[in-house]
């Protein structure tokens, strides 16, 4: 199957018929940035890489760059409790063939596994994440497991209380043709952090060096949320576009590439 670059303006196309507003009460639950996601209704609203999982990381990436001590069991409950418990924790497997590669072959894993240094990230904190995967399965937590190739043409980066779905079929001289996004939901992400860095601090599992406050660790969270959205990007989709739409409240738009 022939992969889609994708122009501005089918870009523009794609959103205007898979956008959806985000509910006040599931906008923290996760998907990873993925466009292989079946537009589903119940699609999870905040694209993150590696879903909650990666949300996990980046806590513990964020320790080990700015020195702050994390108390890492306490964090992990902090993220569960954040999105309503383990039923809702989001992350995904993926499926080749007549295989199912677990969470850890998700492209942003692999990537973490093959260059944790790069993502500020140490072995005993990969170790920690998988004891996690383990525990988060026997609990019921929310996995998807993704078929099929690659077919993302672009990445977006969205602003707003609105939802990207990843995949939407073009009509061409040649017929309908496929084509998917990656989406980091931005609005959605620095919403979650900022929660997320109240909860930390509220609940003492970080200690600060040198006096540093929640909105400190809000904006470090951030940086590293970034961080790790730029290395993965770079690795799975080094030359995709990347677009950012800004949405109004009514559901408006605009586009501009980066």
């Amino acid at each position: 199957m022939i992969k889609i670059t994708l122009s501005l303006s089918e870009v523009s196309e794609l959103i205007f018929a898979n956008k959806y507003q985000v509910e006040e009460s599931k906008k923290f639950f996760s998907r990873c940035i993925d466009g292989r996601y079946k537009n589903e209704k119940n699609l999870a609203p905040q694209a993150f890489p590696g879903g909650d999982l990666g949300e996990l990381a980046l806590i513990l990436a964020t320790s080990n760059s700015y020195g702050l001590e994390i108390d890492r069991e306490k964090a992990f409950k902090i993220l569960v409790d954040l999105i309503g418990g383990t039923k809702n924790f989001g992350f995904h497997s993926d499926h080749h063939g007549d295989h199912r590669v677990p969470a850890s072959g998700c492209g942003h894993f692999k990537q973490m596994n093959l260059d944790a240094a790069a993502y500020s990230l140490k072995k005993e904190d990969l170790d920690f994440i998988k004891e996690k995967l383990v525990e988060l399965k026997k609990k019921g937590a929310s996995e998807v497991t993704l078929e099929g190739d690659h077919m993302e043409g672009a990445i977006l980066i969205i602003k707003g209380n609105w939802g990207i779905m990843p995949q939407y079929n073009f009509e061409t001289d040649q017929g309908k043709k496929l084509a998917q996004v990656f989406v980091y939901q931005q609005t959605l992400t620095d919403d979650k952090h900022r929660k997320l860095a109240e909860n930390l601090v509220k609940n003492k599992a970080v200690k600060f060096q040198l006096g540093e406050d929640e909105e400190y660790l809000y904006q470090v969270l951030s940086d590293m949320a970034e961080t790790h959205l730029m290395e993965t990007a770079k690795r799975l989709a080094p030359d995709l576009p990347i677009y950012q739409v800004d949405f109004d409240s009514d559901g408006s738009f605009d586009i501009i590439q980066l």
